[in-house]
């Protein structure tokens, strides 16, 4: 602790640093040009050295501030991290959830009003995207993505592990379901998502087809299109059994060939840990945790 610099220097030099302007600084800060400056040489004195290259109309950091930078952001980051970690829940009645587009359509919006009637004293904003958001940024309370699990800096946990099956819609399945010869020639919606390209292959292998010899009527990377397709009866879709689970056991859809594959990739609730241990995260977590499990049972 001896070693430390003068504690009130460091926000200044951060400020400073990122700004480029000891003028700016000052005003970010609230405080005088001139006690920027003061700061910023007592810091100086300390390490013995300058950290700023000084010129009339702007103040830029020379190599040793450049080396400092870093190390400066990072402990003010940890410090920002530490504070929240221990803070109370903010905005506590607004749910922020951010999933994928299909998820967000197919899965949580339809059955969303058991959610709300359970808690209604929250706020719920969706926010859909397929890529996985800087949370500070963003304001997001909680996310939903598929995948193996792996997110720096967050914590997830699994909701269910993935399983691909191939459905058609009783429209066009006329006979046997069974009957491979038969539904490999019915037109394909093929999404191009890397799994389901394993599945198709592994299918195909399961099943002695040619993989060239399926058609594909549609091809893309978003569920949604897909299942709408299905529904509609235009053609056979490898999908996401999560997704489709309600219209399986309604009977919209048909497993045809019951077959299934296994991926590696599962669906996860992802947040920064602090995160799991506020109400209404605890609250949404154990709600779709039961409606999934429930659906996929």
């Amino acid at each position: 602790m001896k070693n430390l610099p003068p504690l009130k220097s460091l926000p200044v030099f951060l400020t400073a640093a990122k700004s480029n302007s000891f003028k700016a600084a000052a005003t970010q800060l609230f405080v005088t040009q001139a006690a920027v400056s003061q700061q910023i040489r007592l810091l100086e004195d300390h390490l013995g050295c300058q950290l700023f290259e000084r010129q009339s109309k702007q103040t830029r950091l020379n190599n040793k501030g450049r080396l400092l930078l870093p190390f400066i952001e990072q402990a003010f980051n940890q410090i920002s991290q530490g504070v929240k970690a221990v803070a109370f829940e903010p905005n506590r009645n607004d749910l922020r959830i951010s999933a994928t587009h299909s998820v967000t359509s197919l899965l949580l919006i339809p059955m969303f009003t058991d959610f709300q009637q359970q808690n209604p004293d929250l706020n719920i904003q969706f926010a859909p995207n397929n890529k996985l958001e800087t949370f500070e940024e963003l304001d997001i309370d909680i996310a939903i993505r598929h995948g193996l699990g792996v997110y720096p800096g967050l914590e997830s946990r699994k909701l269910i592990e993935d399983t691909i099956v191939l459905v058609a819609s009783p429209l066009i399945i006329n006979s046997d379901k069974r009957d491979s010869e038969a539904i490999f020639k019915l037109p394909l919606l093929e999404d191009t998502s890397a799994d389901v390209q394993q599945a198709i292959t592994d299918c195909c292998l399961t099943f002695n087809v040619n993989r060239e010899q399926l058609k594909s009527k549609l091809k893309t990377n978003d569920s949604v299109p897909i299942i709408q397709n299905a529904l509609a009866g235009q053609g056979l879709a490898f999908i996401s059994k999560v997704l489709v689970a309600q219209h399986l056991t309604d009977g919209n859809l048909i497993n045809v060939l019951d077959y299934e594959y296994q991926t590696p990739l599962s669906l996860y609730l992802v947040a920064p840990a602090q995160h799991f241990t506020w109400g209404k995260i605890k609250s949404f977590e154990t709600w779709v945790t039961s409606i999934i499990n429930e659906d996929n049972g």
